[in-house]
């Protein structure tokens, strides 16, 4: 390797490793039971953990049937752990207060994302549709679909991200009960320092009445996994039930 291209990788990997990354042997059992207690019914999976001198960062992958998360755990020195996020994507990270390390904790959440799923990769002869860093594949899938006809992209995996964007977008809410074929339909992930945690989805309408999104079970593959009534029991009484229709431009309409 020559020193042109040494030292801009020491540069990279003293801003990652300014956070130390462990390997994902154990989680320290306070902070497994509070990921087990926020969230009883889904399957836990640690990532790993970050480590600076005065904070433990540790990540986890949670899946329940069609769901799939991330959970950031944090614990000071001498203090217990305590939620900072949970989303279907971390990235970009919402911690306003933390600014300072934002991008160096993002880049070491990635590192450990990517540790996991090469990990993965080596245990079984072929891997899930996927993209590096994230396990959730929701804003992709709605994506591609969404994109070609009305020229709107989301680009974020993130469930609260994606409700941001079509509030304040050029999308008109619609009653979710009642919202008609191609409307986007999506309960954002909802948490409280302690727990509990509910994982959040978004996913197309169908004409059939059926609700299309990134399935956990099926590596993130898109699959008709509700109807509007099962999405309104999952989600209505805990995440809240949001449901837009997207203006399609002028220019991609055919005329007859």
């Amino acid at each position: 390797m020559s020193v042109g291209r040494t030292v801009p990788c020491l540069l990279f990997w003293t801003v990652v490793c300014s956070y130390a990354i462990g390997q994902p042997a154990e989680a320290p059992l306070p902070v497994r039971g509070l990921v087990q207690q926020a969230d009883p019914g889904a399957t836990i999976e640690y990532c790993g953990s970050l480590s600076t001198a005065h904070l433990d960062y540790y990540l986890f992958l949670l899946a329940r049937k069609e769901l799939a998360g991330l959970v950031l755990i944090q614990q000071p020195a001498g203090s217990s752990p305590v939620i900072v996020d949970a989303d279907t994507s971390l990235f970009p990270l919402r911690d306003d207060s933390n600014r300072t390390w934002e991008k160096r904790l993002s880049d070491g959440i990635e590192v450990l994302l990517r540790r996991r799923n090469r990990s993965r990769k080596t245990r079984e002869e072929s891997s899930p549709p996927g993209l590096d860093s994230e396990v959730s594949a929701i804003g992709r899938e709605i994506d591609r679909i969404v994109y070609p006809i009305g020229g709107f992209r989301l680009n974020t995996n993130s469930t609260r991200e994606i409700l941001r964007l079509l509030r304040t977008g050029s999308a008109v809410a619609v009653d979710p009960k009642t919202a008609p074929a191609g409307s986007i339909i999506v309960s954002p992930t909802l948490f409280s320092p302690y727990g509990p945690i509910y994982l959040g989805h978004a996913g197309i309408v169908g004409a059939d009445g059926a609700i299309y999104s990134a399935d956990a079970r099926y590596g993130g593959a898109r699959t008709r996994n509700f109807s509007l009534a099962g999405w309104s029991r999952q989600f209505s009484s805990t995440n809240g039930s949001y449901a837009f229709v997207l203006h399609v431009p002028h220019n991609n309409i055919r005329r007859r």
